[in-house]
């Protein structure tokens, strides 16, 4: 489903179920993460030795996401927006070094970490199951936009017990704006002056990582981690 088509569907649901009257509050979130990536070839003529090289060679990283939300209740059914800063990437398993790429004097080995840097807005409908008085079963889904800001490349050349970082621009084209599906389930606590949840969560980017039609590979981004919010 193209994303216009799921924020079109978001809108209708959302102002369907809260015509009534909805309470509103704020808060913010942070989204520590694993990310990774899935490779796509986007032509048939591509060399499968180096996609298996690939897939064997880059593995996820540490990111996170946090940023400030705006949400809209009533007794099960809610929707949330907001503005996140994310990082998001992925790296690379230590691998020996290519005497080609000057690397210092004494590197034998090397690590590369690639991160990716968006301003996010995410648009996701909230669906609650009241367990007691003070804790409801959280379970949501949405999409996101995202306009990408930076796209860095740290390489990490291992000298013996020491390292040395080097980090510039990542080659490429990169897509200018991003979409990605978000869905999550957990739990939230209301205490007497905030709530607090958490949910572990996934996101998956719809839209690859370069906008590049001649690219032989492309990479679609994913994480998997623990959302925790305190709303206001």
């Amino acid at each position: 489903m193209m994303p216009k088509t799921v924020w079109v569907l978001l809108a209708l649901l959302t102002s369907t179920s809260l015509a009534g009257q909805a309470e509103f509050s704020w808060g913010v979130e942070l989204y520590p993460n694993f990310s990774s990536r899935r490779l796509v070839a986007q032509t048939t003529e591509f060399d499968q030795e180096e996609a298996d090289r690939l897939e064997n060679l880059e593995v996820a990283r540490f990111s996170y996401s946090a940023g400030v939300a705006g949400y809209w209740r009533t007794d099960r059914i809610g929707f949330k927006t907001g503005l996140f800063f994310t990082e998001s990437g992925y790296e690379t398993r230590r691998q020996e070094i290519d005497p080609r790429e000057g690397a210092p004097n004494g590197a034998d080995s090397k690590r590369v970490q690639y991160a990716h840097q968006y301003l996010e807005i995410p648009g996701e409908l909230l669906f609650y199951q009241n367990l007691n008085a003070k804790n409801d079963f959280l379970f949501s889904m949405g999409i996101s936009a995202a306009v990408n800001l930076s796209n860095r490349e740290r390489t990490t050349f291992l000298i013996g017990d020491t390292n040395d970082r080097q980090t510039q621009t990542a080659p490429g084209n990169f897509a200018s704006l991003g979409f990605s599906f978000i869905s999550g389930l957990g739990w939230e606590h209301r205490f007497a002056q905030f709530s607090l949840s958490l949910q572990p969560t996934f996101q998956f980017w719809l839209r690859g990582l370069l906008n590049d039609e001649s690219a032989i590979f492309n990479r679609n981004l994913y994480s998997v981690g623990l959302r925790a919010g305190v709303k206001f």
